[in-house]
């Protein structure tokens, strides 16, 4: 399988870290700990990373996870690499940069943010 990294350059300023606007959205996915899927809920997602809110397993010290997820009204999942940026406090949500990913998968979350921008 073909992948590309995602390499978005750095943050504006101290005070805003998102290169990217992010977009709400509320789904089930799962985040890959040592090879084992845990359930967890995305809050937002932006074409270079997501938010994610444990729901079961095990919460983890773990810099870098798997992500595998069907965004609203694609049957297609998503599969992607990232890293822990933010968080996560006790259970508590976790800000994750998206470090590899198949360029379709890119190309999927690009046009669903495309489709959600606010009028």
């Amino acid at each position: 399988m073909h992948t590309s990294s995602c390499d978005h350059g750095t943050p504006k300023s101290n005070n805003e870290r998102r290169a990217d606007a992010r977009r709400e959205i509320d789904l089930l996915m799962n985040r890959f700990l040592n090879g084992y899927p845990y359930l967890c809920r995305a809050s937002d997602i932006s074409r270079t990373g997501i938010r994610l809110h444990p729901i079961s397993g095990a919460s983890s010290a773990t810099r870098f996870v798997g992500l595998q997820f069907q965004l609203p009204g694609c049957a297609d999942i998503i599969t992607a690499s990232g890293e822990v940026v933010s968080g996560p406090t006790k259970d508590g949500p976790c800000g994750v940069r998206f470090t590899r990913m198949p360029a379709i998968s890119a190309a999927r979350i690009g046009r669903f943010l495309a489709a959600q921008k606010p009028e």
